[in-house]
């Protein structure tokens, strides 16, 4: 047993040994090769795919580029086009029904585009109402301008005191009927009226007036010119003498600005009665305070009148003349009574007191003054739609005084309008 069991183990060792020395390595290495080799081409092959899927998408993105580049192209064509007719585009949407001043889209020139910006800070800033007193017909019916008609029918008076207050003295003109045109839009206007008998019988037009106007719901901005030159006047009373006499040595010039600001402006507008921008829908008033700068040279040559009547002048002197700047603070209030619809009735009153220059010609020389002076009105509007009619009335008076001499020149308008909104 014993015996058997030893030739077992010594069979079995010298297997293993010619197992591990002989043709069994052999036969493991090839095998081990072998697959190395395969792993090696198969990641080979893992590789190639890679690189072909890698280059596949760098073509796809070269595409993509392509065509990107393609549409920012276009983008730029379209782009320039569009700036080429936005710089005429504004010009086609100006006269356009419908046109709207606060419409950011439409691209203007830089100088209309300045004035475009500041047009609507000063529309934001100065033009709220309360809408149920005062609309706006220039934003709920897109009508932003006015086209008007007018008839001026104007007189000037004269009164007061000459030679330390002792002769009394009264003029006035004949009336002067003026005929003419009013424009106005975007808060500023023009006026210009010419006497039409004058220019109907071709004479030299003697009587001229020029008027603008700025207002917005708070400011009310008003400037005037008139003169007369060679125009005749009836002298009613000079000292004890009382008349109608035809004088001929008066000429006037005048001047001025008022500007003024109205506290109740969300629910008065003070356009709505004399510009006729605004439509008035309930009854309001509303204090108002401002100031007003106005030139007066008024001439009187008493040498062209009779000698009876010049011998009621206080001493010898002939030529008067006042000549003088007015620099003050006007307060008054206005009140608008919307009795019907449609029908409004304004009623204003500003008074004012200032300082007065009066200049070395005048008839006191150079001297420093207290001024005084009166602004009223008056007026009846109708509106119906579009249209709208107005009768108004305004007067204007500048009192002077010294120690010597009292003299109030004044300035009163009836002026029957008719025009429209567009």
């Amino acid at each position: 047993m014993s015996k058997r069991l030893f030739i077992f183990l010594l069979m079995a060792l010298f297997t293993m040994g010619f197992a591990w020395s002989g043709l069994a390595p052999d036969q493991r290495d090839v095998t081990g090769a072998c697959a190395s080799q395969w792993h090696l081409d198969s990641l080979a092959q893992g590789a190639d795919s890679v690189a072909g899927r890698l280059d596949s998408i760098a073509t796809r993105l070269d595409c993509i580029a392509s065509g990107l580049e393609s549409v920012a192209e276009r983008l730029d064509s379209l782009s320039e086009a569009r700036n080429y007719d936005s710089q005429f585009y504004w010009e086609k949407v100006a006269l356009r029904h419908g046109w709207s001043i606060n419409d950011t889209s439409i691209v203007y020139p830089p100088v209309v585009d300045f004035g475009v910006r500041v047009y609507r800070w000063l529309n934001h800033a100065l033009n709220y109402y309360d809408t149920a007193y005062v609309v706006n017909p220039g934003k709920t019916k897109g009508k932003k301008f006015k086209v008007m008609l007018k008839n001026s029918n104007w007189l000037d008076f004269y009164s007061g005191h000459l030679g330390k207050w002792e002769t009394p003295l009264q003029l006035n003109s004949d009336v002067t009927s003026l005929f003419g045109f009013h424009i106005s839009g975007m808060g500023l206007s023009f006026t210009y009226m010419l006497n039409a008998r004058d220019l109907l019988a071709g004479k030299f037009i003697h009587n001229r007036r020029l008027q603008f106007s700025f207002t917005t719901s708070r400011i009310f901005i008003e400037g005037y010119y008139r003169k007369n030159d060679e125009s005749s006047v009836h002298l009613h009373r000079l000292g004890k003498w009382m008349g109608d006499d035809i004088f001929y040595g008066l000429k006037r010039e005048s001047y001025g600005l008022d500007a003024y600001y109205i506290f109740n402006h969300t629910h008065y507008s003070q356009a709505a009665a004399y510009c006729f921008s605004k439509y008035q829908k309930r009854s309001a008033g509303s204090l108002m305070a401002g100031i007003y700068l106005s030139h007066q040279d008024v001439v009187m040559d008493m040498g062209q009148i009779s000698d009876t009547i010049r011998r009621n002048l206080p001493g010898k002197v002939n030529d008067y003349r006042f000549r003088y700047r007015d620099f003050g603070f006007m307060i008054g209030y206005g009140y608008s009574w919307v009795f019907h619809h449609g029908w409004l009735f304004n009623v204003t009153a500003v008074p004012s007191i200032g300082y007065r220059h009066s200049f070395p010609n005048s008839i006191d020389g150079k001297r420093s003054l207290l001024s005084t002076n009166l602004n009223g009105r008056m007026a009846l509007v109708r509106t119906a739609g579009n249209f709208f009619y107005a009768l108004t009335f305004s007067h204007e008076g500048h009192w002077y005084t010294s120690t010597n001499h009292s003299f109030y020149n004044s300035y009163s308008n009836l002026e029957v309008t008719a025009g429209f909104r567009f």
